[in-house]
This record gives C-alpha cells, sequence and structure tokens, in this order.
C-alpha cells in the first residue's frame, strides 16, 4: 500500500469511527460486530487472493482455526502472509482497511434501516390501540 493509500485509509478510518461513536445505536452495532462480518467472503475476495477467512486461514500454514488466534503467531511472519496476499502491507491495515469497507456499508443502509424501525413501531402502536 503506498502512502497516499495508507493516509487515505487513516482519514477514513478515523472518519468512520467518529460516526459511529457520536451515534449511540452505531456504536451499538460495533459492539456486534464478528470478526466473520468484518472479514466476509466479499472482502476478502475484492481486497486480497483469499476466497473465505477459512482460506486465508488454511493457507497461511500457521495452524490458526479463528482469528482470534493471530496474536499467537509470529506477528513478522503473519504480516509478511497478509503483505503478500493482500492490498495491505500488515495485519493491522488489513483490518483497518475490512472495518472502514464494513462502516460504509453500515453508513449506507442505516438511514433506511432507522426509518423502518419507526414504521415498525409505529405500526405495532397502531394495532395495539
Amino acid at each position: 500500500m503506498d502512502k497516499k493509500a495508507r493516509h487515505r485509509l487513516e482519514y477514513e478510518f478515523k472518519k468512520y469511527m467518529d460516526m459511529f461513536k457520536e451515534d449511540k445505536e452505531l456504536g451499538q452495532l460495533m459492539l456486534k460486530i464478528t470478526m466473520q462480518e468484518i472479514f466476509n467472503d466479499e472482502f476478502l475476495h475484492k481486497n486480497s487472493k483469499f476466497r473465505s477467512m477459512d482460506d486465508l486461514l488454511y493457507r497461511g500454514g500457521f495452524g490458526m482455526t479463528n482469528l482470534m488466534e493471530v496474536e499467537k503467531v509470529d506477528q513478522e511472519k503473519w504480516n509478511a502472509y497478509i503483505a503478500a496476499n493482500t492490498d495491505c502491507d500488515t495485519w493491522h491495515q488489513f483490518g483497518k482497511l475490512a472495518m472502514v469497507e464494513w462502516m460504509k456499508q453500515v453508513i449506507e443502509i442505516w438511514p433506511k434501516y432507522k426509518a423502518k424501525l419507526a414504521k415498525d413501531a409505529e405500526k405495532k402502536k397502531d394495532e395495539q390501540e
């Protein structure tokens, strides 16, 4: 990842994190996110040589069965593996990229989702009266 792309990633990450921090409901969504949702097949296919999380884990030869075990492997070798097989130089960058992609998707659908929740609540209220 070149310097300009790293700068853009940092900028976007901060921008979206601020949006999630400012909105209590968005913040709650972030607390519920899983590694599988962040590193979904579409993201991996778009930003790496992998087709799935299982593919990422298996091809690395690190003996991991899930991404929660990343901290247990040699970080230098893991980052080299990530750099060789993704659009990022490090695991940390790849995680930020995944988070930015997820946050963008959530922000895009958030107004429609909130409107639907409000409409459903109003409908339920009308039915109870």
